[in-house]
Formats: C-alpha cells, sequence, structure tokens
C-alpha cells in the first residue's frame, strides 16, 4: 500500500503525502531540507521494484534522464534504492496541461503555441543529447511558476522499453492514444515518434478532443497508422490555418514527412508567433534599439519560410519580449491543485502481432517608436513601412459571433447541425435566436446528457453560452422496512422518489445528492448519497421503528 512510505526519510528526503499513483509508481509529495523546496518523489510499485531487470534499468534511464539539464525539462534531484523503495526525486511541480484543459477546455492560440515551442525546445536538447521520451502527452507535460511548460518522465517509457527488448518480452510501449504509427507497429523509434505524439498532444489542448478515440487500443493503433488525422479546425474554428498546418505535418505518417527535429517545430512555432499579433498575416516589423545598427531593422514577410540568421535572431528577440510582457505570468497560479508529477502514468505495455500491426480583427498601424534615431532608420525601410501603413485595411464592421463552451468530448450541435466538440464559436452567424444542443455520450435515459438552449445573438459582438451536460450513474436501496419511501433531492428539487425494494437500480446524473427515507411508525433517515459515472451507489439503511 502506498501509506507504506509516509512519513519516512529517503536519504535527506521526507515523504509527506501521496498524491497520485500511476502504472508504477505511486507519487507523493515530499520535502527537501537542503534546498528547502517541495519536491515530487516517485517510488516503483513493489511488483516491479522485485523485478531486478526492470528496477536496475528504471535507475540507469533515470539517472540518464538526471543528467538532461534545460529549462523545459523537469530536475531530477536524486535516484536511488531506500530498502525496498526504488525511487527518484524531482521538482514539484502542481500545475499540468491536464489541469488548465479541464479548466479551460482548449488553449487560447497564442498559450498552444508557446506551449508547443517549449516542448518542442526539450525534444529538440534531448535527441541532442541521445534520448528518445516515447511517451509524450498531456500528463507529461506540467507548468512552473512563470507558466514555462515542463516535460517530465523522461526515462519511464525507456527503461520499460529496454526492459521488453532486454528480457524478450513482446511488447509495444507507450499511451495508445498518443501512439506514433511506428510506435503502434513495434519498430525502432526515432526522434520523430516525440513529434508525432507532441502533435496529438496540440490536437488535444487545441480542439479539447483527440484525434484518435476507440474502444479499445488495438482500434486507436489501427487508425494511428491507416487513417489520415482530422482538421483540428473542424473541432475549433477559430484556429488559425498556420497552427493547423504544424499540427498536421506532426501528425503525418511517415516520419520523413514531419518536422526532422524538434529544433525545426520550434522554429516554425516561433514564426507563427511572431505572425499571430497580426491577425491578417501583414509582416512584423522589428525595430531596432537606439544603441541598434543599421541592419538590425528588418521586415519579416509570412511568405518567407526561411529567414537568414539575423532575422531569426532578431524575430526571436521579438518573441521574447513578447513572452516576457504577456506570458511570463502562470495563468493557472491561483489554483492550489493538489497534484505532483503527473499523477498518472498511463503508459501502456500492450501485446503485438507478429507483423508488428494491431489485430484488431485588422492589423495595428505600423509606427516608429520615438526612441529610434532617424538615421536608424535607411531610406528602402521607410519607403517598406509606408508601403505596409498603406495597405492597412479598412476596419472590419463589428462582427456577430456565437461562442458555445461544453465538456472537452460533449458534441455541440447548432439549429440541428453538429458543428463541434468541446469549445466551438463561430464568425459573422445570422442574429436571432439559435437552437443549441450540447451532449455526451450516454444511455438515452441519461437524460442530463444533454442540455438545451435556445441562444439570442445580438447585432454585433460575442455572445457566449455555457451548458454543462452530466452523464449518469446508478442509485440502489437496501431499505427496512418493506415499503419505505425514499426521496433524491438536490437544492430542495425532487430528483428522484419512491417506494423500497426498488425493482431495479434507478439512473441519475453524477453528483451528491440529500437522501430522505421516511415509513410510518419509524424515524426518518436523512443523509446523502454521492452518484458517480459509470457505477452503482448502493445504500443500506434500517430505520428505528416502535
Amino acid at each position: 500500500m502506498p501509506e507504506r512510505y509516509l512519513g519516512r526519510h529517503l536519504g535527506r528526503f521526507r515523504v509527506d503525502s501521496n498524491v497520485g499513483s500511476g502504472g508504477f509508481a505511486w507519487v507523493y509529495k515530499g520535502y527537501d531540507p537542503e534546498l528547502d523546496i517541495p519536491v515530487a518523489i516517485k517510488i516503483l510499485k513493489p511488483q516491479y521494484a522485485g523485478e531486478e531487470a526492470f528496477e536496475t534499468r528504471f535507475r540507469t534511464e533515470a539517472a540518464t534522464a538526471a543528467k538532461l539539464r534545460h529549462p523545459n525539462i523537469i530536475r531530477i534531484l536524486a535516484v536511488g534504492r531506500e530498502d525496498t523503495a526504488v525511487h527518484f526525486v524531482m521538482d514539484y511541480l502542481p500545475t499540468g496541461l491536464d489541469d488548465r484543459l479541464r479548466i479551460m477546455g482548449t488553449l487560447p492560440e497564442m498559450l498552444l503555441i508557446r506551449m508547443g515551442m517549449d516542448v518542442a525546445a526539450a525534444l529538440a536538447f534531448a535527441h541532442r543529447e541521445g534520448v528518445i521520451h516515447r511517451d509524450i502527452k498531456t500528463d507529461n507535460i506540467l507548468y512552473d511558476d512563470h507558466g514555462n511548460a515542463i516535460v517530465a518522465d523522461f526515462g519511464i517509457a525507456r527503461a520499460l522499453s529496454g526492459y521488453t527488448e532486454q528480457t524478450g518480452t513482446n511488447m509495444v510501449v507507450g499511451t495508445p492514444q498518443y501512439f506514433s504509427p511506428e510506435q503502434a507497429r513495434g519498430q525502432t523509434l526515432d526522434g520523430r515518434a516525440d513529434i508525432y505524439s507532441l502533435g496529438v498532444t496540440l490536437f488535444k489542448a487545441a480542439t479539447g478532443v483527440l484525434p484518435f478515440q476507440g474502444e479499445d487500443w488495438y482500434e486507436i493503433a489501427r487508425q494511428h497508422i491507416e487513417e489520415p488525422a482530422p482538421r483540428p479546425r473542424a473541432f475549433n474554428p477559430a484556429l488559425s490555418r498556420g497552427m493547423e498546418h504544424v499540427i498536421l505535418k506532426c501528425l503525418a505518417k511517415d516520419p520523413a514527412e514531419r518536422y526532422p527535429t524538434g529544433d525545426a517545430l520550434h522554429t516554425e512555432l516561433m514564426q507563427l508567433l511572431g505572425r499571430a499579433s497580426s491577425p491578417d498575416g501583414e509582416p512584423t516589423v522589428m525595430m531596432p534599439t537606439p544603441a541598434a545598427s543599421r541592419e538590425a531593422l528588418e521586415i519579416t514577410s509570412p511568405k518567407r519560410r526561411r529567414a537568414p540568421l539575423s532575422r531569426t535572431l532578431a524575430m526571436g528577440a521579438g518573441v521574447l519580449i513578447l513572452i516576457a510582457g504577456g506570458f511570463g505570468v502562470n495563468a493557472m497560479h491561483q489554483r492550489d491543485v493538489a497534484l505532483a508529477a503527473p499523477p498518472h502514468d498511463s503508459t501502456v505495455v500492450a501485446p503485438k502481432s507478429a507483423t508488428g500491426i494491431p489485430a484488431s480583427a485588422g492589423s495595428a498601424a505600423l509606427t516608429v517608436p520615438d526612441s529610434v534615431p532617424a538615421d536608424a532608420i535607411t531610406s528602402s525601410s521607410a519607403r517598406s513601412i509606408a508601403r505596409i501603413n498603406a495597405r492597412k485595411p479598412v476596419p472590419k464592421p463589428s462582427e456577430r459571433v456565437l461562442r458555445v463552451i461544453g465538456p472537452a468530448d460533449a458534441a455541440i450541435n447548432v439549429d440541428g447541425s453538429v458543428v463541434g466538440r468541446g469549445t466551438w464559436h463561430s464568425e459573422n452567424i445570422t442574429t436571432g435566436v439559435h437552437h443549441v444542443i450540447v451532449s455526451l455520450n450516454a444511455p438515452a435515459a441519461c437524460a442530463s446528457a444533454q442540455e438545451t438552449k435556445d441562444v439570442r445573438v445580438a447585432e454585433s459582438g460575442t455572445t457566449t453560452v455555457q451548458l454543462k451536460p452530466r452523464r449518469c450513474g446508478t442509485f440502489s436501496l437496501d431499505a427496512a422496512p418493506s415499503g419505505a419511501r425514499y426521496t433524491l433531492s438536490s437544492g430542495g428539487k425532487e430528483i428522484a422518489s419512491g417506494a423500497v425494494p426498488l425493482s431495479a437500480p434507478v439512473l441519475v446524473a453524477e453528483g451528491t445528492y440529500a437522501l430522505h427515507v421516511t415509513a410510518k411508525y419509524c424515524a426518518d433517515y436523512s443523509g446523502s448519497v454521492s452518484i458517480s459515472t459509470g457505477s452503482t451507489a448502493h445504500e443500506r439503511i434500517r430505520l428505528i421503528c416502535q
């Protein structure tokens, strides 16, 4: 049991609380008295710690990961064994990408691009060091206090992969929803497999849904191998075409058609971030500081995909300024999430077949800051700036936007047509009343799984509606005496009622309800019951009667 380690010390580290459990390890929050900081401690579960080959491989790979010192890779502070506790200790980062997506549904494009840049930079560095992650996914992307994305769990999937090779176990290692096609086939991997998995992660963060879904891992793996990825803009029309292009290139079936390195992906995302500040795709002007030379003034066009080094450096400086000014603060800082480094090691070890294939608004005007000396601007640059400003489009009329927010996996139906999932918005929708339905996949009898609202869209501006359908669980009551009556209520509103014994469990929306049971000549019973999706809440009550 994970409680066995609470209060203990592993080396200098104190184990304080259990905050998560995955397939291979328990996760704890601890304390480092030497650095006076909280830490996350992962301890192998006994069945793996007792397997010598796996333990050796685990400790070797954790030690290798500890040598990866990069701003976007989690810092591993120690790797070791204390009695039966095979463990490694790392920085405690309580907020992850999964937490943000649970709250926001999807990431705004600026934050999406920045997250992609951070992870791409981490992968580029690790790949140069000869380390492939093998399990990039939302669970393994955390955030530091400054809002930087940090990649965790370098080494665990690699350790398991090495173990299966060493022991001859016929297994494919990874998380099926994030498999690369070559991973699904059980082929030899290189860094481009991580690029594919990052593409799945970007798709999920951009749309709120995964590109490939199925009932079992075989079906999901088959889709990774055979079916083209859906277009992200079909789920989130607000996503730019440039970002959609990046995601789909990451998700190319053939590794040769993906970005060859994390550096290449990082460069394109950096260029996309530079263009993102100009919604209509106008060129971005990089202005020099007073001490800058004439050559520092650059005009970068979106059509120029490859820029000279000096231009790339100038663009990089502009991006750094933008990040420091607009995105350096962790948007989730106010939320105290009691989670450590990914609580769910949902890495899957799955059998292969013999063949390796599974069986079954307008741009802003460009102006020259007063602080730039006149002689720092060449005549040709001045003419270019004048031409750009002359092309400034006439301001667009006020747009009518309908924005619908629902659970990440919910289908959104507007006026009889399915338009997307999770979060969706229109552009220039007609004025008047629109019929909106947000629904979850659930049994037809679960009425709460669908929520409907008629929404009136004004002549201009954005109209936002948030609907919160809920899946159902079942409620069963064993009460005495026979004939007693029960009532389930929420907020004073009756949800279900009847007499016992029940002929069948009652289908009820997930949530917590007040339970009231009465019978003649008996003392009433009042309590509460929690209903969870896909399970039955069974209550056994014996009233005290005269």
